[in-house]
């Protein structure tokens, strides 16, 4: 037998070892589950006193994480494109919670502007050790054609963002021993939408780069940074996504979830260290039973649902008209 064929040999024997083994990890797997979960629950970090960056939270989904996070004590730099809303948002959480709350604008498409923003909150509030990865764009102006322009836009924002932001604020984590990133991916990012390429595809890459983080920071030896990874469904936060839901057919499936609801689920997550979170939770286990399939099955139970769904189409060209 030559060495090719061995090493071949040996390989399927692993999969076939790994794939035997499945039933038991499974079943160990859902026990422990059990049993953190309503048994005897993560203790939950104390993070009072500490600095969040929370990008994209002047409104929406990422303004319900800041607030969220100021309820436990912690102080948040509200960064965002749009500074004016962002002042109105840092000054509400200020009053509401207690809490240093500063805005910022930012542009997270840009690099420089990320080592600025960082400078700047260093010396207003302090370093900051809880990073949040909320900014993202959802929606072109034609979802049906979109423009070159608006495709490299939404990858830079969504995913490429990521990297500065990480790269910037795991110094200040680094040299304080403690800290922790949470990404906001999507529900896109687990499972196929029509019509939807570069949201899709931005958000699966968010995935992947913190699995590769994870991956990268145990072989560091680095085990003093937690990192989150949250996909969400279909929120109420945005307009254009409301309607998108409702006319597509998607909200006759399951109901659309409140930022608020989200950001809890989210931040209480992140403080018991979990690593990825499906919101709702049922997400996790379909995601993950779907990838068992062969392809083309994975694509059948994908497009089923859509195939009656055929509002879908309409919707985008609604949303467009608007």
């Amino acid at each position: 037998m030559s060495t090719q064929t061995f090493k071949i040999i040996r390989a399927w024997l692993l999969i076939g070892f790994i794939w035997a083994s499945m039933p038991i990890v499974l079943t160990i797997s859902i026990m422990k589950y059990i049993y953190d979960t309503f048994i005897v629950k993560k203790e939950i970090k104390n993070i009072t006193g500490e600095v969040a960056v929370i990008t994209g939270s002047a409104g929406g989904l990422g303004k319900c994480i800041a607030k969220e996070l100021a309820a436990k004590g912690c102080n948040v730099a509200i960064c965002d494109i749009n500074y004016e809303l962002a002042v109105s948002t840092a000054q509400e959480i200020a009053d509401k919670y207690g809490v240093k709350a500063k805005a910022y604008k930012v542009d997270v498409t840009k690099y420089q502007e990320i080592v600025e923003l960082n400078e700047k909150l260093t010396k207003d509030i302090g370093a900051a050790t809880i990073l949040v990865n909320n900014a993202g764009l959802l929606l072109h102006s034609d979802q049906l054609n979109p423009s070159l322009e608006e495709i490299d836009l939404m990858v830079k924002v969504n995913y490429t963002s990521h990297f500065w932001t990480n790269r910037v604020f795991m110094e200040n984590m680094k040299k304080v021993r403690k800290g922790h990133i949470m990404a906001i991916s999507s529900i896109a990012g687990l499972v196929t939408l029509p019509q939807s390429e570069p949201y899709c595809s931005t958000k699966t890459a968010v995935r992947t780069l913190m699995r590769v983080l994870r991956a990268d920071l145990k072989l560091q030896e680095i085990n003093y940074i937690g990192l989150t990874t949250v996909f969400p469904s279909f929120l109420q936060t945005h307009g254009l996504v409301k309607q998108l839901a409702t006319e597509s057919g998607y909200a006759d499936l399951y109901p659309l979830m409140a930022g608020e609801e989200v950001a809890k689920r989210a931040v209480n997550g992140m403080l018991r260290d979990e690593v990825e979170i499906a919101i709702p939770g049922f997400f996790a286990l379909s995601y993950r039973l779907l990838t068992l399939l062969p392809a083309k099955a994975q694509d059948w139970v994908t497009y089923a649902p859509i195939s009656r769904m055929n509002g879908v189409k309409k919707a985008f060209e609604s949303i467009k008209r608007k």
